[in-house]
């Protein structure tokens, strides 16, 4: 796993961290001035460097066997959750409470995608997977367990991408569908039931891989893409819809990722066609 800093305005330099990964890596802030990346070691399971501010940590291997590449979020101040595919058609998680990590559970489950999972900004994580028929289901951890799967319905060709509103539990989840664009479900943070999510809606575009959003404020989204002529494009929900997508002009391969970077402000990067990390702050 390579790392890297970006401090407002520049990158630092690029550090290879010990140990061969096998997934892309999950990066989470966990309220306490440190950043969380893990990712799935060669031998299966999770690896977890933590970065202070100044300083990357040894990889950590954690344990467990995932059978995909990790996904994150904030349960609280200093307490992560990370999840991935287990070996049994599952979701299988351990849970970071500051100091050190729990045993790895399994909960059973038509599992056929990796997870995404975000934070929900009041006291929860939210993963959405792809199912049977490529169907959408979605879980919440809170309160140290599961409130169960939901069929959100849907047809996925990726793996889901969710995002925090950072307002009242409201969390937007994203699937790229087979018919190439992105569709978005919003969840409005009240009881775990199927009618406090919303039908998916469709973006439109033509795109190569998921969408990937990073809150900017209460209420509000920056979100890129990779469309089929592989240049960036952007979007925002505003609080109220989304807009239209702006071509940002940075060639791309592959899904971006995104991340808060101050109020009003997100930071997306994504690898270019030339196998190097294209950066973009916005909106």
């Amino acid at each position: 796993m390579m790392v890297n800093q970006f401090n407002v305005s520049s990158w630092g330099k690029w550090k290879t961290l010990a140990g061969a990964v096998t997934s892309n890596p999950s990066c989470v802030n966990d309220g306490k001035n440190h950043v969380i990346c893990a990712a799935r070691a060669a031998s299966g399971a999770l690896q977890v460097s933590t970065f202070d501010g100044a300083l990357w940590s040894k990889p950590l291997k954690v344990g467990g066997q995932l059978y995909s590449g990790p996904s994150c979020g904030q349960i609280a101040p200093g307490e992560i959750l990370c999840a991935a595919k287990s070996s049994n058609g599952g979701l299988t998680y351990s849970v970071f409470n500051g100091a050190s990590w729990s045993s790895w559970t399994n909960i059973a489950g038509p599992v056929t995608s990796a997870p995404g999972c975000t934070g929900d900004d009041a006291g929860a994580v939210i993963c959405a997977v792809l199912t049977d028929a490529n169907a959408t289901l979605v879980n919440r951890y809170s309160n140290g367990a599961w409130s169960g799967f939901l069929s959100i319905g849907g047809t996925g060709g990726g793996t889901p991408s969710c995002a925090s509103l950072q307002s009242s539990g409201r969390v937007f989840c994203f699937v790229k569908a087979f018919s190439s664009g992105v569709f978005v479900t919003s969840f409005n943070g009240g009881a775990w039931t199927r009618s406090n999510w919303s039908n998916f809606g469709g973006l439109g575009g033509n795109v190569n891989d998921n969408i990937s959003c990073a809150p900017t404020g209460p209420t509000h989204l920056a979100c890129t893409i990779t469309a089929i002529d592989n240049f960036l494009y952007g979007t925002t929900y505003n609080g109220s819809g989304f807009t239209g997508y702006l071509k940002i002009g940075n060639t791309a391969i592959g899904t971006p990722a995104c991340a808060m970077l101050g109020p009003n402000q997100a930071l997306c990067t994504v690898v270019g066609e030339d196998n190097k990390v294209v950066g973009v702050v916005g909106p």
